[in-house]
């Protein structure tokens, strides 16, 4: 197996159930790997899963602002699947820095690992 990803990729989204995360927003990090088979050498960007394809999958889905970061990770989830058939396993995790909770919370999480 081969895993491909991309770590800490920052984001500014409007993702969130309070009237105020739909206004001012908040930062997200995301860390994405896919898994597929991986048996022989790769010589081709055709034979891989492109890492810039990748950011290519998350970003208008973060543009989209929506109540749940589970939302979020599942559509992610499921947009990359059907751009890489050959994906057969994925991990997302959405961290939602400083969100809104009365406390100092660096960040919430949420972590999809889904298996295809």
């Amino acid at each position: 197996m081969l895993t491909i990803g991309l770590e800490q990729v920052h984001f500014h989204a409007f993702h969130g159930l309070y009237p105020e995360e739909k206004i001012i927003g908040n930062d997200f990090i995301i860390d994405v790997y896919v898994t597929i088979p991986g048996t022989s050498p790769i010589d081709k960007i055709s034979e891989t899963v492109n890492y810039q394809g990748l950011l290519n999958v998350i970003k208008p889905i973060m543009e989209i602002p929506q109540p749940l970061l589970e939302q979020v990770v599942y559509a992610i989830a499921d947009a990359i699947k059907l751009k890489y058939p050959e994906v057969q396993k994925s991990i997302i995790s959405l961290r939602k820095m400083n969100p809104p909770m009365g406390a100092s919370v660096r960040n919430s999480i949420v972590s999809l690992e889904k298996n295809y």
